[in-house]
């Protein structure tokens, strides 16, 4: 066998313009009122279960409560993972390349290829385009 078709990790970048940095914060507030609005329906519900069951199964309230506990404390640590990614928007500056993700990719390998020109690559977007793919060195793509 002289070739083969693999797949590969690609890892996507984008390079920070102000339009990005502006819609990326927007979507993250917009995440944030999300949980709080989430939070809110948590503690409004919560209280309306557990009155019931003050009525209806009193032994059934501590577990109950702590299940009520334990989805509020999964809100508040993804609200603080987007307070988190704010800050970091914050930070980047324009011109920078940050991580957007992965995909992958197929791409056929032949004997005698360079490894890290083959799994090595990156596309790089700005404003929503591909402005740039890089592989490893000496793959002359």
């Amino acid at each position: 066998m002289e070739a083969i078709t693999i797949t590969r990790p690609v890892l996507v970048k984008v390079r920070v313009t102000e339009n990005y940095r502006k819609a990326r914060a927007a979507a993250l507030q917009g995440a944030a009122q999300r949980i709080e609005t989430q939070l809110q329906q948590l503690e409004f519900q919560g209280k309306k279960i557990l009155a019931q069951l003050e009525k209806q199964n009193p032994q059934a309230i501590p577990q109950t409560r702590q299940k009520i506990e334990e989805d509020k404390q999964g809100l508040l640590n993804t609200r603080q993972k987007i307070v988190d990614g704010l800050k970091e928007i914050g930070r980047w500056a324009v011109g920078e390349e940050v991580l957007d993700g992965r995909v992958e990719s197929l791409v056929e390998i032949k004997v005698g290829a360079r490894w890290s020109a083959v799994m090595e690559v990156e596309v790089v977007l700005e404003d929503g385009m591909v402005v740039e793919i890089r592989s490893g060195q000496g793959s002359g793509e």
